[in-house]
């Protein structure tokens, strides 16, 4: 987003929300932006995903129900900055749209050959899914993940599990049940790919400092971290 275009967000803002408000969420909209940011590929800003936020937080003050409490506002105020900043990361060009079809077609496969096989599938197998050798397979791995693909795409299942304060009991209690699965399928990810998973984002390692630990390259990791990502898709019934 340009800085002109930022500028005129904050002057929405200023038009809708008071002083006071501006300052209380102007440290939650950046520490949003900031913490979505170092989840994303790198070409993207912390600048431009805080002039998307505001936004988001412009729109929950316009769509917000009637008599919601502070607290209830306030979840649905982050749900809406979050929102508006992912939205902004699914429309980016055509090399991340192109890339989203990839992607797609990595976690059908893993569907497909789950539901036929009744276990997690072996790399082997899904490559023979695709058509795809070994070296193929692992080459879109890369490009996925070069392209940002399995960081967008695990954004995408921390929408979907994150709570959400202002949501109805029924939505809720299907986001508990989405939680459990994706619980569940992380324990049935291979030994490897769960270590890829925890050590990246529960220890908050780089993936050199993976590569050191598995004693793989800082790519090889990377390919893993991008397969790890689209088994757990594939096992929530996402596309």
């Amino acid at each position: 987003m340009s800085a002109a275009r930022v500028l005129d967000t904050e002057k929405q803002a200023a038009r809708v929300l008071t002083p006071a408000d501006y300052r209380k969420y102007l440290p939650i909209v950046r520490r949003t932006a900031v913490r979505l940011a170092r989840k994303v590929p790198s070409h993207i800003s912390v600048a431009d995903l805080t002039g998307y936020a505001w936004v988001g937080l412009v729109e929950a003050f316009s769509r917000a129900a009637p008599g919601m409490d502070e607290e209830e506002f306030e979840a649905y105020a982050l749900y809406r900055i979050r929102g508006a900043m992912l939205d902004h990361l699914r429309s980016l060009d055509t090399q991340t749209r192109a890339s989203r079809v990839t992607s797609r077609r990595v976690t059908r496969a893993i569907q497909r050959l789950t539901t036929k096989l009744s276990r997690a599938p072996e790399e082997n197998e899904i490559c023979e899914e695709l058509g795809m050798s070994v070296e193929d397979y692992r080459n879109t791995l890369s490009a996925l993940d070069g392209a940002g693909m399995s960081r967008l795409e695990m954004l995408d299942v921390d929408a979907d599990i994150a709570a959400d304060e202002a949501e109805l009991p029924e939505d809720s209690a299907s986001r508990r049940e989405l939680q459990e699965v994706v619980a569940q399928a992380i324990t049935k990810l291979p030994p490897r790919l769960q270590q890829v998973l925890s050590l990246y984002y529960t220890e908050e390692c780089t993936l050199r400092e993976i590569g050191e630990i598995l004693e793989v390259s800082e790519s090889r990791v990377s390919q893993l971290h991008t397969e790890a990502v689209h088994r757990l898709r594939a096992a929530i019934g996402k596309e």
